[in-house]
């Protein structure tokens, strides 16, 4: 605990709030990261939206947007766990190679409630708002204006293949939009990160 401690750079009080943050639900699913993860992700884009909202006062709304889908989304998550070295503490039943995203959500989920929001808002800082980024494009927002211009009704995502144990699936999912023939697909290790490249698809054949 004290080896991981030094590289987050935050000694906790209760040791076993970091103990269950490390935890993936395939060694414990009673205390595995999963809570954790969830009080993660709504503060991590807390602090990531008002940070950056106060940084660049002259942007608008679709900057902020893209700002923030960049520095929360899933495959930059996972480079800082990457980077940090978290795979050599997780508690995890498995041999393939785990997403290392949702661990990095659910330490900052356990720094929160160990420490505190300011103490929480330091690690964010350091870690991940300290890198430079270029604003990540919201397909999902995109397709949303999109679709209310040619329907007046938002896309339609349904989940077409879902494969995998609980812990480690795989989803194939597609949208539509009502009276467009043209249909989007995408996979990814989550339903989020699925629907994101099938929007992606979708908005390339509709805008091409």
């Amino acid at each position: 605990m004290q080896e991981i401690e030094k590289i987050i750079d935050y000694e906790f009080k209760n040791k076993k709030l970091l103990e269950i943050a490390l935890t993936h639900s395939s060694f414990s699913t009673q205390n595995s990261n999963e809570r954790f993860e969830f009080i993660g992700d709504l503060i991590l884009n807390f602090i990531v939206g008002i940070s950056i909202f106060k940084k660049f006062p002259d942007k608008d709304e679709g900057f902020y947007t893209n700002l923030k889908s960049g520095y929360v989304n899933q495959h930059y998550l996972n480079s800082l766990g990457e980077k940090l070295e978290i795979a050599k503490y997780i508690k995890y039943k498995g041999t393939k190679p785990i997403d290392l995203s949702d661990f990095v959500e659910s330490i900052i989920g356990a720094i929160y409630l160990d420490g505190g929001l300011k103490k929480t808002e330091r690690f964010v800082k350091k870690f991940i708002l300290s890198n430079k980024i270029e604003p990540l494009i919201d397909y999902k927002g995109e397709l949303i204006t999109i679709s209310r211009k040619l329907s007046g009704k938002l896309p339609l995502y349904e989940i077409i293949d879902e494969k995998g144990p609980a812990h480690k699936k795989n989803y194939k999912v597609i949208v539509k939009i009502e009276g467009i023939a043209s249909k989007g697909e995408g996979e990814g290790k989550s339903k989020k990160e699925a629907e994101i490249k099938a929007a992606k698809d979708i908005l390339t054949k509709i805008l091409d």
